[in-house]
Formats: C-alpha cells, sequence, structure tokens
C-alpha cells in the first residue's frame, strides 16, 4: 500500500485507484491529496514554530549596527585674544558597533518559552482532533455512497415489482377477475416507487459530489458490503472504561488543556511586568571621528557588563493587564470544563449506539426474513381468496423497507464504531482496516 502510495505521487497521478474504492483507499487517498486534510497539516506546522520561537527569547540576542556620515560644517570659538576664529569642519565619520545580550534573569520571557511550548502542543492535538474527524466525516461520506446506490437498486427493485402488480392486475380485470381499484391501487404504488427511485438517484448526486470534495475526485466502482456482518462486543465492556479513555486522551480536550496552559503563562507574562530584568551586556566598538570631539581619532575597544531594569510605574497598565489575563484563564477553565462534559456526552452516545446498534441489527435481519415470509404468504393468501390486491402491495412495501433499514443499521453500526474510537482518541488507521474488513463485493456507481 505505502509503494503504492509513494509511487503515485512521484508520478504526479491524482486519480484514483482503477478497482474498486473501499473506505481503506479512500482514507490513503485524503491522506495523500485531500485539502483538508493537506490545510489541517499545515495549520500544525505553523503551530510547532511557536516552540523555537519561546525559546528563542532565552538565548543570546546578538546585533550589529554601522555608519559612515560626511561631515561639512564651520565651527567657530574664541582665539587667545578674544577674537572669534571659524574653522571648517570637513570630515568622514564612521562607526561600528557589535553587541551580545543574554538574559539572566527575565520571567515575561520565562513565560513566553513556556506559553510556546503550549502553543506547540495545542497545535499538535488540535491535529489529531481534525485527523480522527475528518476520518470519520470520511467514513461518512462513504457510507452515504453505499447507502444512496443500494437504496437506488432496491427502488428499482420495487418500482419492477408494482410494475408487475399493475400488469396482473390488469390482466385479473380483462378476465373478469379483477376490479379497477385493484388497478389504481397498484398504479398508484407504481408511481410513488418511481418518484422515490429519482429521489434516490438526486441523493446519489449530491453524496457522490460530498465524497469528492474531500477526495478530489468520483470514484467509478467502490466496495459495499459482504453479506457476512459480525458485530463483536466492545472492549472495554464498561462505559466507566471508555469515559476514562476520553478523560485521558481526546485530543480537543487535550487542546483545551493546553488552551488552559497558555492563558495561565499568560497571567505570569503580564505580571512580570512588576519583576526587575536583568541581562549580560557585551560589546565591541570601533569608531572613527565619530563625534567632534573625536575628530581625526579612531577608538576601538570591548565592554562587558550587567544592565539592571526595575519598573516603578506605568499608569496602571500592568495591573490591568494581570486582571485581563485572569479573566481569560479562568474562561479557558470553564471552556475545558465544558468540552469535557461535551466529551463525556459525545461517548456515551456512541458507545450506546454500537450497542444497541448490534441489536438493532440483529432485528432487522429477523424483520427481513419475516417479511419476505409475509409477502409470500399474501400472494398464496391471494391465490386462496384469503387476501387483498392491497396486502399484497403492503408486504412487498415492507420487504423493501425492511432491506433498507437493514442496510442503514449495518452502515451506522460501522460509523458508531468509529466515532467512538474518536470520542476517546484513539481512533487510527488500525480502525479504519478493522471497518473496512466489512467491505468487498464491488458496486458500479451509475444508474
Amino acid at each position: 500500500m505505502v509503494a503504492r502510495l509513494a509511487l503515485a505521487c512521484l508520478l504526479g497521478l491524482p486519480s484514483l485507484p482503477a478497482a474498486a474504492l473501499d473506505l481503506q483507499e479512500a482514507w490513503n487517498t485524503l491522506r495523500l491529496q485531500g485539502p483538508t486534510y493537506r490545510a489541517a497539516i499545515h495549520e500544525r506546522d505553523a503551530g510547532l514554530e511557536n516552540r523555537p520561537q519561546g525559546r528563542a527569547g532565552l538565548l543570546p540576542q546578538l546585533s550589529a549596527s554601522a555608519s559612515r556620515s560626511r561631515i561639512d560644517g564651520t565651527q567657530t570659538q574664541d582665539n587667545q585674544l578674544g577674537n572669534s576664529v571659524e574653522n571648517d569642519l570637513d570630515y568622514d565619520s564612521q562607526n561600528l558597533v557589535v553587541q551580545l545580550r543574554q538574559p539572566l534573569f527575565n520571567r515575561q520571557k520565562l513565560a513566553e518559552y513556556r506559553q510556546g511550548k503550549q502553543r506547540a502542543n495545542y497545535s499538535e492535538a488540535v491535529f489529531d482532533a481534525k485527523t480522527q474527524n475528518v476520518a470519520v466525516r470520511l467514513a461518512g461520506r462513504y457510507f452515504d455512497v453505499l447507502l444512496t446506490r443500494e437504496t437506488i437498486d432496491l427502488a428499482h427493485a420495487k418500482l419492477k415489482a408494482f410494475e408487475q402488480q399493475v400488469s396482473a392486475s390488469q390482466r385479473r380485470f380483462d378476465l373478469g377477475d379483477g376490479t379497477v381499484t385493484d388497478i389504481d391501487q397498484a398504479t398508484a404504488r407504481r408511481d410513488l416507487a418511481y418518484a422515490e427511485l429519482i429521489e434516490a438517484q438526486d441523493n446519489q448526486v449530491i453524496a457522490l459530489r460530498l465524497l469528492q470534495e474531500m477526495l478530489g475526485e468520483v470514484p467509478e466502482h467502490v466496495a459495499t458490503l459482504r453479506h457476512d456482518f459480525p458485530t463483536p462486543g466492545l472492549h472495554p465492556e464498561t462505559l466507566q472504561e471508555w469515559l476514562n479513555k476520553a478523560q485521558a486522551n481526546n485530543p480537543a480536550l487535550r487542546a483545551r488543556r493546553y488552551s488552559h496552559g497558555v492563558a495561565e503563562e499568560e497571567v505570569n507574562r503580564a505580571s512580570s511586568g512588576h519583576w526587575p530584568t536583568l541581562d549580560l551586556v557585551l560589546g565591541y566598538t570601533d569608531s572613527e571621528s565619530d563625534s567632534i570631539s573625536t575628530i581625526n581619532q579612531q577608538n576601538r575597544y570591548a565592554s562587558a557588563g550587567l544592565e539592571f531594569n526595575m519598573p516603578l510605574f506605568s499608569g496602571g497598565s500592568v495591573s490591568s493587564k494581570v486582571r485581563q489575563a485572569v479573566a481569560s484563564r479562568e474562561q479557558a477553565g470553564e471552556e475545558l470544563n465544558a468540552t469535557r462534559e461535551e466529551v463525556f456526552s459525545a461517548t456515551t452516545r456512541e458507545f450506546r449506539g454500537v450497542q444497541s446498534g448490534q441489536a438493532r441489527i440483529a432485528a432487522l435481519e429477523r424483520a427481513v426474513a419475516s417479511s419476505e415470509r409475509a409477502q409470500d404468504s399474501a400472494k398464496k393468501g391471494f391465490l386462496a381468496g384469503s387476501s387483498t390486491n392491497v396486502d399484497i402491495l403492503n408486504a412487498e412495501e415492507q420487504v423493501f423497507i425492511a432491506r433498507r433499514d437493514l442496510l442503514e443499521a449495518k452502515l451506522r453500526y460501522l460509523l458508531s464504531r468509529l466515532q467512538l474510537e474518536a470520542a476517546v482518541g484513539l481512533l487510527g488507521d488500525d480502525d479504519i482496516s478493522r471497518v473496512n474488513a466489512y467491505l468487498g463485493p464491488e458496486l458500479v456507481l451509475g444508474y
């Protein structure tokens, strides 16, 4: 798989695989060329630069400046006799200064250093959240394509069955055994089935467009569900264990924690305005005629010293910034609590979705089998005179509804498993591979 993706990337081939596209291939294609995923990568890379930027404030700062000037002027001064004498001041002045400054004590720089690490960690957590969210969205849109395509097939079969009922009702009427009511009822069901077919075709066009939005291209063939559909239990089995996983690993929750950490360091950074700073300053100066008093003199000297700065009063600005930072920190704390509750709610919902999905699939499998038996019984009863034409139409309608509901329940079950793993922050390639194992038969997209 990796070799295929690398070859496609090197050759610059954006097209999807020639074989039927399954969920794993779609995920690989999305990571290779999907604009949403690629944008998230660039966002993460930009955020990671906060770490070296924060560290830079604690490292030596080296600067150099140079100047060269031409001075044209006059100088007037009194001589020994008390007379004013005017002299020309025409000379070249040049100056070179190199300075190195190393912070020794600076609470603001230390806070910015810790903020840089928190912001970098925040960007990684946001990327993890977006990656898992986009994987779930991709699976949802892929399953929507399967559902709309299978719905078209069921709608075709339903339309064909009702057309046969119209023909059968017409033949019985021509032979004197049927009624106009039977023909009208069958015709009404046929026309409704045709309208449902049109709607299903429209839904497929929309579903394919949404999938193209993520992948960049439209597949011609996709892999649909296998007939065998096991529904293994969850591990761990209890909701509390899943909530503990979400508490520890959910990336959105981790991002909120890092955001709260950034706000905490902002309080420290703001309060550092009350604290002094101490820098080591090293310098070297090379100058020639840099002032009137040093005309035709060349000076070269190095300096080393400590620079101490103590803020005394800034008009209340520092205290105001501290209060502002404290309020923002409290806001970040409440947002963290709100996100935690949202994550717990999502985890609970998807946990129940998987558990109830197992039971719902089993119930619908039985419903399909019983609906098919009811359809056969209605046809036999009609021949025996115990059932009406409406009974046959209703039985056929119920068969198609049960089949579609079963397909939708299976797809919803698979999506719930992915959403549950994403809710606890552990959705990965292995989970997509497990869901992909449910896919196999090729389905042609078209009608």
